[in-house]
């Protein structure tokens, strides 16, 4: 991979983000993540999974890749 396509790459600080910080990254709310997830469409272990806690954590990474590829 070339610098200038490291470049283009978004770096995210988190691995694993709360539902909270989705709308803001990707302007997608808490509701349409939870359908995202029901519906299958983000899979458990790739786009979303629980925290030790057993809260929602979702990967802003995954998440980016399925924004420009559909998967």
């Amino acid at each position: 991979m070339s610098a200038a396509e490291k470049l283009d790459q978004p770096h995210y600080a988190a691995k694993w983000v709360r539902g909270n910080v989705m709308e803001s990254t990707f302007g997608i709310t808490q509701e349409a993540a939870r359908k995202y997830r029901e519906r299958g469409v983000w899979l458990e272990g790739r786009h979303w999974r629980k925290d030790p806690q057993g809260r929602i954590v979702y990967s802003p990474a995954a998440i980016d890749t399925w924004f420009e590829s559909g998967q």
